[in-house]
């Protein structure tokens, strides 16, 4: 039996790798590939994409809803939707160059493909993605084993950060290798992407073995009664809150170019990669932490309580950084200073994504809760609402750091402006012209992230401290 369930974690962890490494073609080449390879027009670009995010942060609960009432079990699903996952994947990346030289009916057709095709991506990697974080309750009925699968879900993630980081510079190399021309940078992603997907989908599909599929999990007895659960299970309600009160939380991560591109700026290429690299390694150092810390918090601390402290300890490191910005704002770069903030920014992140994965297995609990309440499991239903976070939180850090730079008339000719005076020696940190917008980054970075972890744990105060 031990070696069974050690199988099946290490065809789980496999399947994740491959997920995202799926994942990581479209999130981190695709709006670079529409803008730069294929030269969209910004407008169409902005609607793209805008749109996908509405989209994408409210279909998550409905596709849950339907895949916990479907039936199929959720093995069935990781079992057939790794094939179609890839093929959309590389079909994201068959589009033609836009043009001017193009008729507007060529030119038209490109945009629509680009949004049809992006859309489809977005529904088919949603039906794999639920059942794929839902996978452990069904697999698992002892708390533990399902904890740590649940906390093997941080590898799958490093994978991606991996992949984001190679996969544009891969293309790029094998595009001055076809020639360098726009086409060859096309066809480039084509080949990069393509033999990524192949890679992804042969360790996608290794998710579940094939005797895995005649097994079925509970399902909600009443079809009607799914989103009644959502609004009757105390758990799942303070989970949902929190999450949405955490809809800065993501900030860092939306601001850090920025705050590299204009602040950190060097013409040395190296020094600037360093700067994005180490401040940014803050979250991939919580991913790697949380697959053997998230077990022990859980465990010893339970998975509330856990969640409330790792959120708590994110705080202060964020006020410290703006504190420390607001005494050096011209100086952040010196080697004293930029050490203190990488310091405050790897312990911020890391407990921001520990507080991450630990919501994954409140959301375990709340299933659990249910099935103890009214006899049902709304498995992906419930786990649905664990990707809906987290792409709410990129939508609406997105948003607000679009609002800062409209808030002080930092507009896209002052961009061009200032990238061109960066690009010939220009520092803009030591120029009162640029100190509103080192404000606003720098506000943004740390404390409406500090802000977020603060609001996020008022859902659990109240249980917390209660005697009960």
């Amino acid at each position: 039996m031990k070696t069974k369930l050690h199988n099946e974690k290490t065809r789980y962890l496999l399947g994740l790798s491959g997920q995202n490494i799926l994942y990581a073609l479209v999130s981190s080449c695709f709006a670079y590939y529409l803008q730069f390879t294929i030269l969209i027009p910004a407008f169409w670009l902005g609607i793209i994409l805008s749109s996908a995010k509405i989209f994408d942060a409210v279909k998550d609960p409905f596709i849950g809803a339907f895949i916990n009432k479907s039936k199929w079990s959720l093995a069935n699903y990781l079992w057939y939707l790794p094939l179609p996952t890839a093929v959309i994947t590389v079909l994201c990346f068959t589009m033609k160059i836009y043009s001017d030289g193009n008729s507007t009916l060529q030119n038209a057709t490109i945009i629509i493909y680009g949004f049809v095709v992006f859309f489809l991506w977005e529904i088919i990697f949603s039906f794999g993605d639920i059942p794929m974080i839902s996978y452990p309750n069904a697999l698992c009925k002892d708390e533990g084993e399902r904890t740590k699968l649940l906390s093997l879900r941080p590898v799958g993630a490093m994978v991606c950060s991996i992949c984001c980081l190679i996969v544009q510079p891969l293309a790029f190399a094998a595009s001055g290798a076809l020639g360098g021309t726009q086409t060859d940078e096309r066809n480039a992603f084509f080949i990069i992407t393509l033999v990524f997907s192949i890679v992804g989908y042969i360790l996608y599909q290794l998710t579940v073995s094939k005797e895995r599929l005649q097994y079925t999990e509970k399902k909600s007895s009443n079809e009607k009664q799914q989103y009644r659960y959502i609004l009757t299970n105390p758990l799942l309600r303070k989970i949902i809150i929190s999450g949405l009160f955490s809809s800065m939380s993501a900030l860092q991560g939306v601001v850090l170019p920025a705050l590299v591109a204009f602040y950190f700026s060097s013409k040395n290429s190296g020094l600037t990669f360093l700067y994005t690299f180490l401040l940014g390694t803050g979250s991939f150092v919580g991913l790697m932490l949380s697959t053997f810390l998230v077990p022990i918090l859980s465990r010893k601390l339970g998975n509330e309580k856990a969640y409330v402290i790792c959120n708590l300890v994110s705080i202060l490191p964020n006020i410290m950084i703006f504190i420390l910005y607001l005494g050096n704002k011209t100086t952040m770069n010196t080697l004293g200073n930029f050490a203190v903030m990488f310091i405050l920014s790897l312990v911020s992140g890391s407990f921001l994504s520990l507080a991450s994965n630990i919501r994954t297995l409140l959301i375990d609990e709340a299933v659990e809760l249910e099935y103890k309440l009214s006899g049902a499991k709304p498995t992906a239903l419930f786990f649905s609402f664990q990707t809906a976070i987290i792409k709410i939180q990129s939508g609406a850090s997105s948003l607000i750091s679009s609002a800062g730079y409209m808030v002080i008339g930092f507009t896209s000719t002052e961009t061009a402006k200032l990238n061109e005076y960066i690009a010939n020696g220009f520092v803009a940190r030591e120029s009162a012209e640029y100190t509103a917008l080192f404000a606003m980054l720098f506000f943004l970075f740390s404390i409406l992230p500090a802000v977020s972890s603060l609001l996020a744990v008022v859902p659990f105060i109240k249980d917390l401290t209660s005697k009960n």
